[in-house]
């Protein structure tokens, strides 16, 4: 095991991210995500788990016995973004949503975050509280990023790892776009039509978008602030060729990050076993543009073996 020590933090560094720009902003934000989950498809809980980070907050679903999945959102998605998952994967798994601190969403970020040490032993604490030894991890974007490093930092934590579109870990992200991200975007203000414009340049092509995800986004484009976060950086060939869990990496066609085709191809080549597939008409956030099709891919993989 490797243990992720607790970071020392004195009163000075002490803080409450702010990732909303006005209460107003805060208020319509939550008022779209609680309508999300009033409409969640199946039973569940709202949890909120105290972190060395701050309070997390998960959406957890399915048999409290099951094994244990973990659905990590992509820039600013939130937990919502799994609605159109979760049916499916509680069949065989106890799931749960998850709001990265230092984002949007319900989770609250009280240490400034910026390497994935720091979010690695996040992830061992929200273990540890709900009382799973290991799990799987599905990550989207920057939340594929986050599994496939916690993989290789907490290899005995980790059972299987889905990368959907993941950020960072396989080839290099361009610092303009990590700056657009992370700096330029949070500071925007946007009208409606742009908002609308936005969300389809940031999604790419093809497949479905959740209605109220898309309000919700179009509500997060406008009134987050500046997040904390770990860069998504690209992993060392060697850490990638040590990570011990079975990795399933699924892009969509239509991706504009990177060309799917050439990434799952290195992708194969420094992480041993890893399996690929381009989904069909499938934007950035493949999970919403199929669910049946990526749904069935995640069960057959994470139920193998």
């Amino acid at each position: 095991m490797t243990d992720i020590a607790m970071p020392s933090i004195s009163k000075a560094d002490t803080f409450k991210t702010e990732v909303f720009k006005t209460e107003e902003a805060r208020a319509r934000f939550m008022e779209a995500y609680d309508a999300l989950v009033r409409d969640w498809p199946v039973p569940h809980e709202e949890l909120d788990i105290e972190t060395r980070l701050g309070p997390t907050h998960l959406i957890a679903s399915g048999p409290k016995d099951a094994p244990a999945l973990f659905l990590l959102h992509s820039m600013a998605g939130t937990a919502t973004s799994w609605r159109c998952n979760v049916a499916a994967l509680i069949q065989h798994f106890r799931v749960y949503a998850v709001d990265t601190p230092g984002q949007v969403g319900k989770s609250i970020a009280t240490t400034p975050i910026r390497t994935r040490q720091q979010m690695a032993g996040w992830f061992t604490d929200l273990l540890d509280k709900v009382g799973h030894r290991s799990a799987s991890i599905a990550g989207c974007s920057h939340g594929g990023f986050l599994a496939m490093s916690q993989a290789a930092l907490t290899p005995d934590r980790v059972d299987k790892v889905v990368l959907i579109s993941p950020a960072g870990p396989f080839v290099p992200l361009s610092l303009g776009f990590i700056f657009a991200m992370m700096v330029k975007a949070p500071l925007r203000r946007l009208t409606q039509k742009e908002r609308k414009r936005d969300i389809a340049d940031m999604l790419g092509s093809g497949g479905a978008i959740d209605p109220g995800w898309r309000k919700l986004m179009a509500i997060t484009l406008e009134a987050s602030g500046r997040p904390t976060l770990a860069p998504p950086l690209m992993l060392g060939r060697a850490e990638l060729a040590a990570i011990r869990a079975p990795v399933l990496l699924l892009i969509g066609d239509g991706e504009r990050l990177y060309d799917p085709a050439r990434v799952i191809e290195i992708a194969k080549q420094r992480v041993p076993g890893l399996v690929g597939e381009v989904i069909p008409n499938a934007h950035h956030i493949g999970a919403m543009a199929q669910p049946e099709l990526v749904n069935a891919r995640m069960l057959d993989f994470l139920k193998s073996g």
